[in-house]
């Protein structure tokens, strides 16, 4: 026989806690990383780039080899940026749901499950857009038609994604609208 559940206040602190001490640990690792990436990034392209610019290895520019190292080297930092900001989004999908959820205080694990999703999916859009404007640059100088691609896939993709965040969210605005609409039923007696 299992071990009886957890209720919802008592499951609500527990996500409350783990998403402050989630804060604490991944918000520093990426601020650190954001500023790696942007001193590759800038040290990349304004130093290295520019200096390489009439170097050949055989027929192959050292310019298109330096920008495939710091496209790789950005791509690491950028996976390594989203490991902790699907952290950070765990942690505000928990808070989300503690102090938004239908009752203040109380969280189910489906009304969590819903706050994950929908943080998750607004979290990789804004990610891909903001990977896009930092690595379009090194995606055009390889190929401007290889960036072109990169784009649209990614409209494509985040209006998917969007699309879903609207259905994950879907069933905790309904809970809300079905309570404030007994709430002003209730004055109406």
């Amino acid at each position: 026989m299992s071990a009886p559940t957890a209720s919802a206040e008592e499951f609500g602190k527990e996500v409350y806690k783990k998403a402050i001490m989630e804060v604490r640990d991944s918000a520093p690792k990426v601020v650190i990383n954001i500023a790696i990436a942007v001193l590759v990034w800038v040290i990349g392209n304004y130093v290295f780039i520019p200096i390489s610019q009439g170097y050949f290895i055989q027929s192959m520019a050292v310019t298109q080899l330096i920008n495939l190292i710091v496209l790789i080297a950005l791509a690491v930092i950028l996976l390594r940026i989203l490991k902790e900001l699907r952290d950070l989004s765990d942690s505000a999908a928990g808070v989300a749901a503690y102090e938004l959820g239908s009752r203040k205080g109380e969280v189910t694990k489906d009304e969590l499950h819903n706050y994950k999703i929908a943080f998750h999916g607004l979290l990789y859009v804004f990610v891909a857009a903001a990977a896009f404007l930092l690595l379009g640059n090194q995606l055009a100088l390889l190929h401007p038609a290889l960036a072109a691609v990169v784009l649209i896939l990614i409209v494509i993709w985040a209006i998917a994604t969007l699309f879903r965040v609207g259905h994950a969210l879907s069933d905790t605005v309904h809970e809300y609208a079905d309570e404030w609409a007994k709430r002003l039923e209730e004055r109406a007696r």
